[in-house]
């Protein structure tokens, strides 16, 4: 069976779901395997510890002591902005990155998910999607048929996605959150649990309620 090294950026909770998530993949195949090699972590304190069965092998400086072409990563950092800021390190030292999508998934044949991006047990997502690079779908979330996601989105669990949404770079849309059909939500804003958005939201702001509305810059 031919393996591939995997990396996970990010030693949190969600990490260790993210772990499952490849092992539950490398159940489904019969080749091109995962190897999950460790995690790497800003945090000093977490060198060393165990998460999952998998070990946090250093901070971002244990690159400088590899070949980073052996391997592949994936930045499991919740925060968008985060997120972001690690993948651009990433890149600027030459790693390439992996996609992971539970065997569970739903997906339509004419929809796309970017490299970069997970997307984990119990999601449907329907018809002409395109999923941007570094997104995390969190679990059972629905996605509408046109939907365009930009890269480093965060969906949370039990998203509700109608048709023909744009979300643009960096949203996060927090748990049970809805978004009516053809709504923009724009950059780096975040949409609270539960909301119900139903209008255009703008970029750098936070809202919540049903309906969602802006209560502050972020």
């Amino acid at each position: 069976m031919i393996t591939k090294k995997l990396i996970l950026f990010g030693a949190s909770n969600f990490g260790d779901e993210i772990v499952q998530l490849f092992r539950d993949i490398n159940k489904s195949l019969s080749v091109g395997a995962w190897d999950i090699i460790g995690f790497l972590d800003d945090n000093p304190s977490s060198v060393g510890k165990v998460r999952n069965g998998i070990q946090v092998l250093g901070t971002r400086d244990w690159l400088a002591t590899v070949n980073v072409t052996e391997f592949y990563f994936v930045c499991v950092v919740g925060s968008p902005s985060a997120r972001a800021s690690v993948v651009q390190f990433l890149q600027k030292s030459g790693c390439r990155f992996a996609s992971g999508v539970h065997p569970s998934v739903i997906i339509s044949d004419t929809s796309r998910i970017a490299e970069g991006t997970v997307v984990t047990a119990g999601n449907i997502i329907t018809t002409n999607v395109i999923i941007g690079e570094h997104v995390i779908v969190n679990l059972s979330c629905t996605i509408g048929h046109y939907t365009r996601i930009g890269p480093f989105c965060t969906i949370n669990p039990g998203v509700n996605i109608s048709g023909d949404v744009t979300l643009e770079e960096g949203v996060l849309l927090g748990t049970n959150a809805t978004v009516l059909e053809k709504i923009r939500i724009g950059r780096y804003s975040k949409i609270g649990a539960g909301a119900m958005v139903h209008r255009e939201i703008p970029e750098g702001v936070t809202a919540v309620g049903i309906p969602a509305k802006v209560i502050k810059p972020r």
